[in-house]
């Protein structure tokens, strides 16, 4: 058979985690506008006792992700240009389908040469009638990459994790020589915890045929955005934005 190419399509919840750094002042900067500006009448009185300095993740995700305006003044006394959260990704930038904690997550690959469907992976046990069209995500390979390490951020700076996921469709391609070969695609998975995420199964890309496939997004809906944190050496853990350590 002649090669061809195949398109495979990854539908499920797209992860983009974003890790960089900022100089401590421009954290101090924006930890002080945060619990100045925070919104106590929303915050429950026995939450706010217990923790007096609490601000909700809402109004801190509100002000990282969409108000770059607001942003740019709070981090311009720290001598900090800003232009949008996702300038801050000199550590690591990861691109993949989020899966949670304990196993490879609820997705779909379909895999088809032109409109042709070859075979879909599913979560899911297929009906014995369908075992040729379909096929379980846990048969696919599986191949760890290795542990992200924790973010050392440069003298002076701290480490801030930061990103998103939506419900979309990622379109990966393939060059086969002698028909698709489900031996031959495999899953790259990395654990991601120590990225303040809590994916400790998350997929990171495909690989097919032994070669590293690109993929491209081309559906996304219903976005969220992961809660913004800092690290702390000191304390050896992920803080809140309005938590200083």
């Amino acid at each position: 058979m002649s090669k061809a190419t195949i398109q495979i399509n990854v539908s499920g919840y797209i992860s983009e985690v974003v890790c960089g750094q900022i100089p401590v002042p421009a954290k101090e900067s924006f930890t002080t506008h945060i619990l100045e500006k925070r919104n106590e009448e929303k915050i429950p009185a026995w939450l706010k006792k217990r923790n007096p300095s609490y601000v909700r993740s809402e109004d801190i995700k509100q002000n990282w992700y969409f108000e770059n305006d607001l942003m740019n003044d709070i981090m311009k006394d720290a001598g900090f240009v800003w232009n949008t959260y996702r300038q801050i990704n000199d550590l690591c930038h990861w691109l993949g389908f989020g899966s949670g904690k304990g196993d490879i997550g609820l997705f779909e690959i379909s895999v088809l040469m032109g409109d042709e469907p070859l075979i879909e992976f599913v979560p899911f046990v297929p009906f014995i009638e369908t075992k040729q069209r379909f096929a379980q995500i846990k048969d696919i390979k599986v191949t760890r990459l290795d542990l992200e390490p924790l973010p050392l951020a440069s003298e002076g700076h701290v480490a801030i994790s930061a990103g998103s996921w939506a419900k979309g469709t990622m379109v990966f391609r393939a060059d086969m020589d002698n028909g698709f070969d489900e031996d031959g695609l495999e899953l790259l998975v990395a654990d991601l915890t120590n990225l303040g995420i809590g994916e400790d199964h998350f997929v990171a890309g495909l690989r097919y045929a032994g070669k590293d496939l690109v993929g491209e997004t081309v559906r996304e809906t219903d976005k969220e955005m992961y809660q913004v944190s800092w690290y702390s050496h000191k304390k050896g853990r992920w803080l809140d934005m309005y938590e200083s350590g």
